[in-house]
């Protein structure tokens, strides 16, 4: 009791926390984190509990990263501000005011994207080199 931890769990990512007492096959613990993380957690849980309802089933895992706001490099050399929604290894959903037509190369951050589909806040888009599993994690910088 009382040992700090760091846990990381599958489709939500890293959790840092005190331990406050053991039991048969594991311990339970308080998590320690400010309010804008526990929102976060609190977002990705509810998209969670709701990913049954939706058509949209991605196969790939999806995090909420902390670091959200990222410079989108369009055609033209034409340059965007954007947010990260969501994000996997292999692509992310971005919320932007002017949405690039499916199908054109975006580099998103440094990294190289084609758009892949419209939202009603943005475009989602697919890396054409996606994250390894040892650099995927929610502190990711795009």
């Amino acid at each position: 009791a009382g040992a700090r931890v760091i846990c990381y769990l599958d489709d939500l990512g890293m959790f840092d926390g005190v331990v406050l007492h053991g039991r048969p096959g594991g311990f339970v613990f308080q998590l320690v984190a400010n309010a804008e993380r526990r929102s976060r957690i609190e977002a990705r849980l509810e998209w969670m509990r709701s990913a049954d309802d939706r058509e949209d089933q991605r196969k790939a895992a999806r995090i909420v990263p902390v670091h959200r706001d990222v410079r989108i490099a369009l055609q033209g050399a034409r340059t965007a501000e954007a947010f990260v929604t969501d994000l996997s290894m292999t692509g992310a959903a971005l919320v932007l005011d002017r949405r690039p037509q499916i199908g054109v190369m975006v580099t998103v951050g440094k990294r190289y994207a084609t758009v892949v589909r419209h939202t009603a806040e943005g475009v989602g888009v697919a890396f054409r080199m996606p994250f390894g599993p040892l650099t995927f994690n929610e502190r990711v910088i795009l």
